[in-house]
């Protein structure tokens, strides 16, 4: 079935990509390419000699039937890895979600994000959130009390799946969400290191 894309187009689009946006194209922004792009940027890896794995994480991303156990299989080879805050090998990493409110009289600011980590360190940034939301948020009306309020239930909340011993949902959300990076490099530790300390920035 035809999609009506210009395929004549796309290879010229393509090619004129650095290799640098060539791969953050193929291992985090593929997702929904039609069937006639997927193989224009798979030629296109191939003329340029870069590993096949990065064909593999195209068809990751564009995967849309995974199974628990497949995703679990991706959460090992993260949850293996030396913790990206405190570089411990001792605990199983996880995953977590924070969530910070600052307010200033009228203006309230708030922030949720995930964070992959050792349990320890996790519980610590789940415990900076809390506190810095229970200093500087409730200063906003209305919005400072509600979303403090919510990040305080939320925090709490998480820390209770940071010492968990199989994947939480918040690393199986991590996966889904980095799937193309993570199949682009899952031979390689220190690449997946990076993968997972972009979470802290």
């Amino acid at each position: 079935m035809k999609t009506g894309i210009d395929v004549k187009f796309v290879q010229e689009r393509y090619a004129k990509m650095s290799d640098n946006e060539l791969v953050y194209l193929v291992t985090q922004n593929a997702n929904g390419l039609t069937p006639e792009a997927l193989e224009v940027a798979k030629n296109e890896i191939k003329k340029r000699g870069f590993n096949p794995r990065l064909s593999n994480a195209l068809d990751a991303q564009n995967k849309t039937d995974y199974t628990v156990e497949e995703i679990d299989n991706y959460c090992q080879l993260i949850n293996r890895l030396n913790c990206p805050i405190c570089d411990s090998a001792e605990d199983t990493l996880n995953a977590t979600q924070t969530m910070e409110v600052m307010s200033f009289v009228i203006l309230t600011q708030w922030k949720k994000k995930v964070h992959v980590g050792c349990p320890d360190c996790l519980d610590e940034l789940n415990n900076n959130a809390l506190g810095k939301s229970i200093a500087l948020g409730w200063w906003g009306f209305p919005w400072g009390m509600i979303r403090t309020i919510e990040a305080i239930i939320l925090n709490i909340k998480n820390k209770r799946s940071n010492h968990l011993d199989t994947p939480n949902e918040f690393l199986r959300s991590f996966v889904v969400t980095n799937i193309g990076q993570l199949e682009a490099h899952k031979a390689d530790r220190s690449r997946l290191r990076h993968v997972i300390s972009e979470t802290l920035e």
